[in-house]
């Protein structure tokens, strides 16, 4: 049951249609997290409902609060009582559901859910997991080396971020997604407050977690070290991107013929000026922004020309194409080369000074570095 869905909710008494997030977190033997219900008619005020489910109930049912988002920025929970909401902005008393009753079930990667609020609002709706498909659904040009490597060389700087996966096969998606999790407001008050507990002492400089500047530039840390963020990580240099594409594929040159890895070509430039960014880590919207974070306690940051895209969306290929369809350009392309030509493709980055030891200062860099030209 962990994970994000979504789908509509037919409201069938008083209330209006909407469009339903569900983000949904296993905590020991429960599942917790919030459902997020966008009105597509105005108003479109978000309203969020906290769901907590024991792990072995299905069907379940459950009762919560009913909070209206208030779009605070750089505050860990920016929702409130729903009457409490209205009142604030009418200036009048106002009467609101305050409570909301759900009963549902789930099978696989569909849920069914249905409600009652305090007020007699009733209504039902059925979401569907995002992430069940673990594959790429994104066409990609199939390339050689030499003709990327070229294509590659013509491209304007900084327009295009790049990105490379050791298999093509991979779809777009966050590891803080892959690894199950989906809400981020439990992420952003109790990891990143925990990590940095963990690492503050280590750190040559302080960051001010309680920004999103700040916040972020800790998790684009985190992020270089392995720790699952809803970041992904971006060069400006399609060359960086390879040298990440072919990595893993270094010491079995030759082998696994039919299998490519992938290198996504993303229009920045139109993206950023088509798409509103926000710069947050935590929102109730579908996001993917992208941002250059502060590079303190970072080396790795500048030699690898990095930034990064933070989401708030599980399937970050399905949302960017809404997108494409939305505004009827382009935004996102993949190229997909042989792993058979990992060895020469290296060997190029090699003289390029695209290296682990480059990309990578200190003992561990050198170390995988060195490694490739004495143990081949």
């Amino acid at each position: 049951m962990n994970g994000q869905w979504l789908g509509t909710k037919y409201a069938t008494a008083h209330g209006n249609d909407a469009n339903l997030v569900v983000n949904l977190d296993r905590v020991g033997e429960t599942y917790e997290g919030l459902i997020f219900n966008w009105p597509i008619n105005p108003p479109y005020v978000c309203s969020a409902i906290p769901i907590r489910v024991a792990a072995h109930e299905n069907p379940f049912a459950t009762e919560a609060v009913l909070l209206t988002y208030t779009g605070q920025v750089d505050v860990p929970f920016p929702f409130i009582d729903s009457s409490l909401y209205l009142s604030q902005v009418t200036k009048t008393p106002q009467s609101a559901a305050r409570r909301v009753y759900i009963e549902g079930d789930w099978h696989h990667d569909r849920m069914r859910l249905s409600y009652t609020t305090d007020l007699g609002d009733i209504g039902h709706a059925v979401v569907h997991r995002m992430g069940a498909d673990q594959a790429s659904t994104l066409k990609a040009r199939v390339l050689s080396w030499q003709n990327i490597k070229d294509e590659f060389f013509r491209m304007p700087y900084r327009k295009h971020i790049f990105r490379g996966q050791s298999d093509s096969r991979w779809p777009l998606r966050s590891l803080f997604h892959r690894e199950g999790r989906a809400e981020l407001y439990r992420y952003t008050q109790q990891d990143v407050t925990m990590m940095y507990r963990r690492l503050s002492g280590a750190l040559s400089q302080p960051l001010d977690i309680v920004s999103n500047d700040g916040r972020g530039a800790f998790l684009h840390l985190l992020q270089h070290h392995g720790y699952p963020t809803p970041l992904l990580d971006w060069s400006f240099s399609p060359f960086v991107a390879a040298f990440f594409a072919f990595r893993r594929h270094g010491r079995v040159a030759g082998a696994g013929k039919e299998r490519h890895v992938r290198i996504y070509k993303f229009d920045h430039e139109a993206w950023t000026g088509t798409i509103e960014s926000i710069p947050m880590l935590a929102t109730p919207r579908n996001n993917l922004s992208f941002l250059e974070f502060q590079t303190q306690n970072n080396p790795r940051a500048i030699p690898q020309q990095a930034l990064s895209s933070v989401t708030s969306v599980d399937d970050v290929e399905g949302y960017v194409a809404l997108c494409e369809q939305r505004f009827n350009r382009s935004f996102l392309e993949a190229f997909d080369v042989p792993v058979s030509e990992a060895s020469e493709a290296l060997s190029d980055l090699r003289l390029m000074g695209i290296t682990a030891g480059a990309l990578f200062p200190g003992i561990d860099g050198a170390c995988e570095e060195i490694r490739s030209l004495r143990f081949p």
